[in-house]
């Protein structure tokens, strides 16, 4: 067999198991869904939570400023990190 077909083997095989998987662990109420059927601590969370939404701050708003002020904006990402500390 060739390159091209053992690739859409192996596509196709990823396919199957990302749907399976999906399947398998539908939730199967919206409190399941979103909060994990109460087994996740509240504080583990908010931790959580709150790790997503500076990481996803950083690279988006670290990203913006430095494609917008080229090399000057790149002294503040050695800044950034700190911020947070």
């Amino acid at each position: 067999m060739d390159v091209q077909t053992w690739t859409y083997i192996i596509v196709g095989i990823t396919f199957a198991l990302y749907i399976g998987i999906a399947v398998w662990s539908r939730a199967g109420s919206t409190k399941e869904f979103y909060v994990a059927g109460g087994g996740v601590h509240p504080l583990a969370n908010g931790m959580a939570t709150a790790a997503d939404w500076m990481s996803a701050a950083s690279f988006i708003s670290m990203a913006g400023l430095i494609s917008f002020m080229g090399y000057d904006g790149s002294v503040d990402l050695m800044g950034w990190p700190g911020g947070y500390g």
